[in-house]
């Protein structure tokens, strides 16, 4: 099926943009758009795939959503990283007979206020829980193509004495045939 350059988009193609642009499930946004179900996922391809102008009606939405709402990509991972790199030394501070105490919150900078999932206070004191940590460092991984399938990676390692999967599995079929090694 050849492209279709500039053609005009109908009601439930716009429908789909706008569906589309709210979660960037393209399948659902293909049902809500009126689409059949038992066809969504493949109507939702070919729609961004074959249809130039919807792929730039998706970007369109998407740059007039960032002007919107003001949230930039780069802000996103700006706040993730506020998690990433956050250190709960720079939330507590050492108190006169040497016990641990949370600093005040106007003294915490932005960065650190911002690693604060929760605050509370409870009979024993009160409590800090940070946000996730080691999830945002994958995400910032996953952004950085640190983490995922890379057919450039080295093999992973494994002790000197260890067989390679593929030999140990033959040594099992061969012993389980009843052969000699």
């Amino acid at each position: 099926m050849p492209r279709q350059m500039n053609a005009r988009m109908t009601l439930r193609q716009r429908r789909f943009v706008t569906e589309y642009v709210v979660d960037f499930n393209a399948t659902q946004a293909a049902i809500r758009a009126g689409y059949a179900a038992k066809g969504a996922a493949h109507q939702a391809w070919q729609l961004l795939n074959w249809r130039p102008n919807i792929a730039e009606a998706v970007r369109e939405g998407m740059k007039a959503r960032e002007t919107r709402t003001l949230i930039t990509a780069d802000k996103a991972l700006q706040e993730i990283a506020r998690i990433a790199f956050s250190d709960i030394r720079r939330l507590l501070e050492t108190g006169p007979n040497g016990s641990i105490r949370p600093k005040a919150i106007e003294t915490l900078s932005e960065a650190d206020a911002a690693a604060i999932a929760e605050l509370s206070v409870t009979e024993k004191g009160m409590r800090i829980r940070l946000h996730d940590k080691r999830a945002a460092l994958l995400d910032i991984a996953r952004h950085l193509g640190l983490v995922g399938k890379q057919t450039n990676s080295p093999p992973g390692l494994r002790a000197k004495d260890e067989l390679p999967a593929r030999e140990v599995l033959r040594r099992k079929l061969a012993q389980m045939a009843g052969e000699k090694e």
